[in-house]
């Protein structure tokens, strides 16, 4: 039998709708409550997210048999900020050292939120690898290395819009445990928007391979890399 702990919160905000969506360990629907927007709004005008958990929130946890706690929040909002950076590594004849890579990441995305300014970094994603001048498209499919260069893409959010959106969670004792940007859930081959919940579950546990992890919100470790280059050992 499958413990209510076990269920994964989600919570989309867009233009249109606000949806709330529990899912299980199968990673199925297992209880869903949505409103449609009559006008057209953006997600700027955040009484509407109030209104709902307001109005909701109270019946979802009575429903759930449960308190929702803790949430994952999937954004559609068009002032998402997408950038692609560069980095080369030479290994100049030297074993590969998963650690100094690990560190050249860490260092390059916190240079990257140095120069951004008011932004949050929601995703980073390896979009290319390009070995010895041949492009791949996953770092697994190469066995032969001199220099490795990684284009790697930023997907990122105002801090101020984050932060509201995280203020207007904890009046109901909720926690944001991840943010989603909606626009890159739709660049995976099955989305739909019946499924958004469901693709953006399956993100969070690793659906792109490229994409990079940090591990307790920390940039000293990066746990995506300990699976993703385990075959250099």
């Amino acid at each position: 039998m499958i413990k209510l702990k076990d269920y994964k919160f989600f919570l989309f905000t867009g233009p249109t709708n606000i949806k709330f969506e529990a899912i299980d360990v199968n990673n199925e629907i297992y209880f869903s409550k949505k409103n449609l927007i009559d006008n057209s709004s953006s997600i700027e005008n955040l009484d509407i997210l109030e209104k709902f958990l307001k109005n909701h929130i109270f019946d979802i946890e009575k429903n759930l048999n449960n308190y929702v706690k803790d949430i994952n929040l999937v954004v559609d909002h068009n002032d998402f900020l997408f950038v692609n950076l560069s980095m080369k590594y030479n290994f100049d004849g030297i074993k590969f050292n998963l650690n100094r890579l690990n560190s050249l990441l860490v260092e390059l995305k916190s240079q990257f939120k140095n120069t951004i300014g008011n932004f949050e970094v929601i995703h980073m994603v390896i979009n290319k690898f390009i070995v010895d001048g041949k492009m791949y498209s996953q770092l697994t499919e190469i066995t032969n290395y001199d220099k490795i260069c990684l284009e790697i893409k930023f997907i990122c959010l105002n801090r101020s819009i984050v932060k509201n959106l995280k203020d207007i969670l904890s009046k109901y004792q909720i926690m944001v445990r991840n943010i989603i940007c909606y626009a890159y859930l739709k660049e995976f081959k099955d989305f739909s928007d019946r499924k958004s919940s469901i693709i953006a579950h399956k993100v969070l546990n690793g659906l792109n391979q490229n994409e990079i992890f940090f591990s307790n919100k920390s940039t000293k470790n990066i746990s995506f890399f300990e699976k993703f280059f385990s075959f250099f050992n």
